[in-house]
């Protein structure tokens, strides 16, 4: 793997060394992030005790609390459409999609197609949605305009052959609006009600207010991938524009004080991890439909589902990686706040993931220790803006 290592007697300002991933110290020294250059594609970086002080002599930017941020915010935006792109996340999906569609096939029979007015009522407008920029929407129709039987056709045609963030759509439409309690998915969907807590509903608690743009109804939509603030060369776009959560939500400073709040809020805050719209709850209703529609509680088939979460979720602007993966731990999956050891090895088998965690060693082999580059927030029991 390459590095760069901050040189003041080089024309750029640092050089190249060539060092074993998994090393702890190199030449006996531990590194951290120093500056990135004016791209934010490379970090550079300096020894331990070295990198105080910044000279501005070099067209170099220094690694602080933003950029920090900013690596961040790429690395798990690329991280989306790499996984996307290689398809590392199929069998998860696929076992889920044909779960759901087998539910749907029986409802239909046990209810003589009654269940197609349900679906149309219930939850046709997450897919026609009447002129909004959902993400997984079908169409910016009014479902009004098409009939039961063509919203049915469409949803079981998308369970197969759909774009993943559609397929998620209906996991998690059908998981929340149409389960019934005597339906035998209930008991399952029900075991993991711990993914989401009460303060997650409850917006003085929540930690969100809704953003000037969004309250003057004037959110741009947006082609842009993942959880970028701006174009970063190297990050691709998606086709279908559409809202996202970061674009409509920022950081409520002055929420009400809740003790998991607050213990969610000091992990974000400590490692200076990236707010993007609050906690996800839509996250924990899609476990709950991967286990209820699709068996899938643990191992590798969990950690294939939760990285198609990411790349639904954050691919589509909608959360930030720490909002997605404190409630993914929830069900089992083992993340402390900033780390990437859980993914799956579909992904770590790939080329890819070897040329993306070099790329990103500042955020994926650092990114537990980014206390570094924190804000200095005070914890939430000293936070005087914080309400009781």
């Amino acid at each position: 793997m390459i590095i760069n290592i901050r040189d003041y007697h080089s024309k750029d300002g640092y050089h190249e060394e060539t060092h074993n991933y998994d090393d702890t110290h190199f030449n006996n020294k531990i590194i951290v992030p120093y500056a990135v250059t004016a791209d934010f594609q490379k970090v550079i970086y300096a020894y331990h005790g070295e990198h105080r002080g910044f000279n501005k002599s070099f067209n170099l930017i220094p690694y602080d609390t933003e950029v920090s941020q900013i690596r961040q915010r790429m690395c798990v935006s690329e991280l989306s459409i790499l996984a996307k792109k290689h398809h590392v996340t199929t069998p998860s999906v696929n076992i889920v999609s044909q779960g759901v569609k087998r539910f749907l096939t029986r409802k239909n029979m046990e209810t003589n197609g009654e269940i197609k007015k349900i679906i149309h009522k219930k939850i046709g407008h997450y897919f026609y949605t009447n002129g909004s920029f959902g993400y997984g929407r079908i169409s910016r129709g009014n479902k009004d305009s098409f009939s039961a039987a063509k919203i049915w056709d469409d949803i079981i045609y998308l369970l197969d052959y759909g774009f993943l963030e559609q397929q998620l759509a209906i996991h998690d439409a059908v998981g929340r609006k149409i389960i019934e309690p005597t339906d035998i998915e209930t008991k399952k969907y029900n075991c993991l009600t711990s993914v989401r807590e009460a303060w997650f509903d409850d917006r003085e608690q929540r930690g969100r207010i809704e953003s000037s743009p969004f309250r003057k109804k004037n959110v741009t939509p947006t082609n842009e991938m993942g959880i970028l603030q701006e174009k970063v060369k190297g990050i691709e776009s998606l086709t279908q524009y559409h809202n996202r959560g970061i674009d409509m939500f920022v950081r409520d400073l002055n929420r009400k004080r809740n003790p998991s709040a607050d213990l969610y809020y000091d992990d974000l805050d400590t490692h200076n991890l990236v707010f993007g719209a609050g906690i996800s709850g839509t996250t924990g209703t899609l476990l709950q439909a991967a286990y209820a529609f699709g068996g899938i509680v643990n191992g590798e088939l969990l950690k294939q589902y939760t990285l198609a979460i990411i790349i639904y979720l954050i691919g589509g602007g909608m959360h930030s990686y720490h909002e997605v993966l404190s409630i993914a731990k929830k069900v089992g999956l083992y993340y402390s706040p900033g780390s990437f050891h859980w993914l799956p090895l579909s992904f770590k088998l790939n080329n890819e993931y070897g040329k993306w965690k070099e790329k990103y060693y500042d955020i994926v082999k650092m990114g537990t220790t980014h206390w570094r580059f924190n804000q200095g927030v005070p914890p939430s029991h000293l936070n005087k803006n914080l309400r009781s």
